[in-house]
């Protein structure tokens, strides 16, 4: 440690401030966002006299040679508690750049910044000012673009200006005073200037091709030329960084790499929602200084890209930092908000047809449990341009059991999101069935959309035989009236086979008589259920409704259970029924049904009364699914001619990469 410590070259980052602390035992040091504390009466009088030297120019060894034995092991300690902390840090781990000294006098500010985040900070600043980067766009907010890119140190600079009615003279002229300025400021920039025709596909092309950075910025969204340019970009293999104005509102970004090809700018506009044309003209807030801080915001995201920025988990090889997602910017009040853009499955990136090996994939993958997929999902968790909104219990009735609400985006109707429901005993159960819901309800409408052919592969359920089934029997269409409602069949859960047991269960349900069953012969009493805990819960819950309680054995085919449960008499009886694979989990589900009905009709909700749109979890989730327990079933609905065939839904990949366990059992003619 000695050693390690003595050869350390260390610099305290920039905007460390230390005081002693009020009881002058030791000293507190904070870097605007954390406070660390370091004890030792004669701590802080070490660190006063020791600060200004710790500037990177010496090593630990010569800061010290001078020192008796016990000073020196003091200071030793210090240095590495500050740079255990994260306070200063080593420069000589710093790995080599060419940047002349004027370079690093002039960009001092801009390479202590990438310092505050990482090490190699001039060596990150060099990669940014080598890069060569175009902007492409038209009238203010373009201008400040190119004179943030001359600012902040970008030394080939391409700006190509595009035909703005208006603006063109106003922009040349800018254009002409920044080549003047920057070369006053600073020789070792070059501006070229030239205009381009987003309508030409060659011109478009050849600027992208002699840049390795593309942003684009401009007073009216071009989404035309937009969409041009990001499908340009990914076939060159260049990165795309634009800002998009949409009514009154700048969207900074995505940031579209090549090694990130799901990230593209389409799926943010297709998020977004198409704009009519009358609402195309130039925002009418972006005026005075708007134009320039819509223009440094897309400034500081290249920044951000190139070195890392203040992403602290950027690598520190050669590889660009990782910046993600999008920033919204409010053109009235200047407010940011940061938003996570979920890939849009409408946005082709390759072949996604499943073969029969993608589904023996799924039935051999490892589970996703609850606590697992509350985690996966957060990337596509956005209000705005997520697949998923928050999940909300807000003014929903909790007891006695626990309900939630589930906004899921249509990929069809871009701002027009529909609701699904979970429910369960507690919160974690009603949050998991409210997002295999809505995942299930988003894949069932976005794999048609990426369907290349007019069939779609499945498994048939009687003999495991690949089966082609037509897609127009799987996928719901486009501008489907009742976009909250699953189409029979339709489900998510932990594993393959659970997701096929509930599609299967799903038909069963749906096809149950309406209203309780009447023969007296079918009455069953409380004694003669087969109860879990879950069941024995549900009837104590029921009990305290105060109304009598009628269970009902429900003919249903081979194979699988059908009860029907009724609470309260004619005619305001609520009824509603269970089905499962065992008795007890026919039971469970039923009661557990009755419930969630009388919890809806007692509170006046009844938006989550149990309905194909709402998911109630039971202790069944929990059971080990395999395809022996389903095999009977299926064997019967094959002799009665109807072919069980399960279909993936993995038409959306980032939706499949979270949950892959998505399926629609259909029931086809044999």
């Amino acid at each position: 440690m000695h050693s390690t410590i003595a050869a350390m070259y260390p610099r305290m980052r920039t905007g460390i401030f230390f005081t002693p602390t009020t009881e002058g035992d030791g000293v507190l040091l904070t870097n605007g966002s954390e406070v660390v504390s370091f004890l030792g009466a004669s701590t802080y009088a070490w660190l006063d006299r020791l600060s200004p030297h710790l500037d990177g120019s010496h090593s630990v060894a010569d800061l010290t040679a001078s020192l008796p034995p016990a000073p020196r092991q003091m200071v030793e300690k210090l240095v590495g508690a500050l740079h255990e902390a994260g306070l200063v840090r080593d420069v000589s781990q710093d790995r080599a750049h060419s940047l002349t000294a004027d370079e690093l006098e002039l960009y001092a500010t801009e390479i202590a910044f990438v310092e505050a985040f990482h090490t190699s900070p001039a060596l990150r600043f060099q990669r940014y000012r080598e890069t060569r980067v175009a902007v492409i766009g038209s009238g203010a907010v373009f201008a400040a673009a190119v004179e943030g890119a001359l600012l902040t140190g970008v030394a080939r600079l391409s700006a190509r200006p595009t035909p703005e009615r208006g603006s063109e003279d106003r922009v040349r002229e800018r254009l002409v005073e920044l080549t003047v300025e920057a070369g006053r400021r600073d020789p070792g920039q070059r501006l070229e200037t030239a205009a381009l025709d987003p309508a030409d596909p060659v011109a478009l092309r050849d600027a992208v091709e002699a840049a390795d950075l593309v942003l684009y910025a401009a007073d009216r969204t071009d989404p035309g030329a937009l969409r041009a340019l990001d499908g340009i970009c990914a076939d060159l293999g260049r990165t795309l960084i634009p800002v998009t104005l949409y009514r009154d509102e700048a969207w900074v970004g995505p940031t579209c790499a090549a090694d990130r090809p799901e990230t593209r700018w389409e799926s943010l506009w297709l998020r977004l929602g198409e704009r009519p044309e009358a609402e195309r003209d130039r925002p009418r807030f972006l005026t005075g200084p708007v134009p320039g801080i819509v223009a440094n915001h897309l400034i500081f995201r290249a920044f951000e890209h190139l070195t890392g920025g203040a992403d602290a988990s950027a690598p520190d090889e050669d590889g660009p930092g990782r910046a993600s997602g999008t920033v919204r910017l409010d053109l009235e009040t200047l407010q940011t908000s940061a938003h996570e853009l979920a890939p849009h499955p409408l946005v082709r990136r390759g072949d996604r047809s499943t073969d029969g090996r993608r589904i023996r994939e799924l039935a051999d993958g490892a589970a996703v449990d609850a606590s697992e997929l509350a985690a996966r999902v957060v990337p596509l968790t956005d209000d705005r341009l997520g697949i998923l909104g928050p999940v909300s219990e807000a003014h929903l009735e909790q007891f006695p059991l626990r309900v939630v609400r589930l906004a899921v985006t249509d990929p069809h109707r871009p701002g027009t999101p529909f609701t699904v429901w979970g429910a369960g005993s507690d919160f974690p159960r009603s949050q998991d069935a409210a997002l295999r819901h809505g995942l299930a309800a988003h894949a069932v409408r976005s794999a048609a959309a990426t369907t290349l052919t007019d069939g779609v592969t499945g498994v048939r359920l009687v003999d495991g035989a690949n089966l082609t089934v037509p897609a127009a029997q799987v996928f719901v269409p486009a501008g489907d009236a009742e976009a909250g409602v699953l189409p029979v069949g339709t489900a998510g859960a932990a594993t393959w086979a659970a997701a096929v047991e509930q599609g299967l269960l799903d038909h069963v349900l749906r096809g149950a008589p309406a209203g309780a069953a009447r023969k007296s012969a079918d009455r069953r009493t409380t004694a003669q259920l087969d109860l879990t805990a879950g069941s024995q819960r549900f009837l104590e819950l029921l009990a305290a409704s105060g109304k009598a309680l009628t269970a009902y054995a429900v003919d249903a085919p081979a194979g699988v259970h059908l009860y029907a449960f009724q609470l309260g008499a004619d005619p305001a009886a609520l009824v509603e029924h269970g089905a499962g694979f065992t008795a007890a989990e026919a039971v469970e589900a039923g009661l557990g049904r009755l419930l969630l009905a009388w919890q809806a009709d007692n509170a006046g909700q009844p938006e989550y009364a149990p309905a194909p749109a709402v998911n109630l979890r039971t202790s069944a989730a929990d059971t080990r699914a395999d395809a022996l327990r389903h095999a009977p079933f299926v064997e019967a609905l094959h002799t009665a001619g109807a072919v069980a065939v399960a279909v993936p839904l993995d038409g959306d990949p980032a939706v499949q990469a979270v949950l892959p366990y998505l399926v629609r059992v259909v029931l086809l003619d044999a």
